[in-house]
């Protein structure tokens, strides 16, 4: 009895020993499984940032020109952009005057990143003039927008019969040149 009692014993023994083994071996290929998963998981992402860099890498050479283009493009002085809209008021005929030349936003630290002066323009003529100069401001041969024009008939002096009007225009224009504030 002794004999099948140790027997038993060692036979449930080997069994739990068995489904331990079972068990660990389980346990190891899954953990294994999961670092496959987590490696291929992590050599996916690698080669799409990689892709990812080849791609911007290429489309910086591709721009280079076209950056060149830009950069020419905006190389418009302050000076030069103020002498512009005065000549836009001489060829509309009428009186203009710039007011302030306005740095727009925060001036970036690079040097050839666009910036935006904001001028401020005041003309004194008759309403067709004006509206002339105002189509002429639109049409100016530098990167620039009218953001606003306001119109109204200039007050009368007495004994005053013309009708002169007054425009007030603001400009935007972008440059690459230093702005100083």
């Amino acid at each position: 009895m002794l004999y099948r009692t140790s027997t038993a014993i060692l036979i449930a023994a080997s069994a739990l020993l068995a489904w331990g083994l079972v068990g660990y071996f389980a346990w190891t290929i899954n953990m294994d499984e999961g670092n496959r998963l987590a490696n291929a998981r992590d050599a996916q992402m690698a080669t799409i940032a990689n892709a990812h860099a080849v791609r911007t890498h290429a489309l910086a050479l591709d721009t280079v020109e076209e950056g060149k283009q830009l950069k020419e493009l905006l190389d418009v002085d302050v000076v030069s952009a103020a002498y512009m809209i005065e000549g836009v008021g001489r060829e509309a005929g009428v009186t203009v005057k710039l007011g302030d030349a306005v740095p727009e936003g925060v001036a970036p630290s690079d040097a050839l990143a666009p910036k935006t002066v904001g001028f401020v323009v005041t003309a004194d003529g008759k309403f067709a003039a004006l509206v002339r100069a105002a189509q002429l401001f639109e049409t100016l041969p530098i990167p620039s927008s009218v953001t606003r024009v306001d119109i109204e008939r200039a007050p009368r002096s007495s004994g005053d019969t013309s009708s002169l009007w007054h425009m007030n225009v603001y400009i935007r224009v972008l440059t690459t040149s230093d702005i100083s504030s």
